[in-house]
């Protein structure tokens, strides 16, 4: 398997990735329509989005973290 493959199995990074896809749409339509709110509305999108990645990684941050103050 594909370390592309393997990447977008992951549900919370295709999000992150969705979150990062609006924010150029946001900016395209910005261009577009000349408005502030089309990116307001993509950047708000893309960080609801990148939350449950902050997630994963500080569960994996303080699993280590635990797991590390074990053996001492």
């Amino acid at each position: 398997m594909s370390c592309l493959k393997s990447l977008f199995r992951n549900p919370t990074l295709r999000r992150y990735l969705l979150g990062h896809l609006l924010i150029l749409i946001g900016a395209y339509l910005m261009e577009v329509t000349k408005s502030m709110l089309p990116m307001a509305l993509a950047a708000s999108a893309a960080l609801m989005l990148m939350v449950p990645l902050l997630r994963q990684l500080g569960g994996r941050y303080a699993k280590a973290r635990s797991s590390g103050s074990r053996e001492r």
